[in-house]
């Protein structure tokens, strides 16, 4: 889980990472933490490589609400956290789907209650979904709009219900990353989403609309798994 704090004073800004370092302590939860003293330092050449964002509405060079308003223009995932000390700004706030405010000064009972709220809707969601590196734009999917990725040489292609999305890579990579998200290969090319597996014959599967082959190495584990995965939902 990665973190920005994004705070112009000194002191709050050390107090938030000291309490984000104690939370990780205390839940056993692996989260790096950057720091950030005006909004104008996150900005400049971001990318979505954050899962909450903690961010000072009034800074010097840039402040929260229009640092936040540039990052929902490439970041629709981030949660962001608004720290402040007036609650006058919630309103505004709406525009760029805050997922909170904390009043300063910050204590660590109340720090650490939200913390564990905003923590779980992250792990929900991770579980749930999947970052696609295409270029310079990341695309995040849910793994229920994937129906399945084929590898093609080097081109690895999701099947999902928006039509495909073509990258680069390496279909272990991407059974890796969906390992516990109801995945299974049926063989070398394919990677299936068992949710949408509508019939097995004797040596194919229909995924949604389309039959893929399943290879005699593969085919025990793909059914047990198969078998699993309807055992359990």
């Amino acid at each position: 889980m990665r973190i920005a704090v994004v705070e112009d004073d000194k002191a709050t800004r050390e107090k938030t990472v000291e309490y984000i370092r104690r939370f990780r302590q205390e839940n056993s939860l692996e989260i790096s933490v950057e720091e950030f003293a005006d909004g104008r330092e996150l900005i400049g050449g971001y990318t979505r490589r954050y899962d909450l964002i903690f961010l000072d509405i009034e800074m010097r060079e840039l402040n929260g609400m229009a640092a936040a308003e540039k990052i929902r223009k490439v970041d629709e995932q981030v949660l962001l956290v608004f720290l402040t000390n007036m609650s006058g700004y919630a309103i505004r706030g709406y525009a760029v789907r805050a997922a909170d405010y904390i009043l300063k000064p910050l204590t660590y009972e109340l720090f650490s209650v939200r913390m564990k709220e905003w923590t779980g809707r992250i792990a929900r969601r991770k579980k749930n979904s999947v970052l696609i590196a295409r270029g310079e734009e990341t695309i995040c999917l849910s793994t229920d709009q994937i129906y399945y990725l084929e590898i093609i040489s080097h081109r690895l292609i999701y099947h999902t219900d928006h039509g495909n999305i073509e990258v680069w890579g390496k279909l272990k990579d991407a059974e890796e990353e969906l390992a516990g998200k109801g995945f299974s290969m049926c063989n070398k090319c394919y990677l299936v989403n068992l949710q949408y597996v509508q019939k097995v014959t004797k040596n194919e599967v229909q995924v949604g609309q389309d039959s893929l082959i399943i290879s005699r190495p593969r085919k025990k584990e793909f059914m047990q798994a198969l078998a699993r995965y309807i055992g359990e939902n």
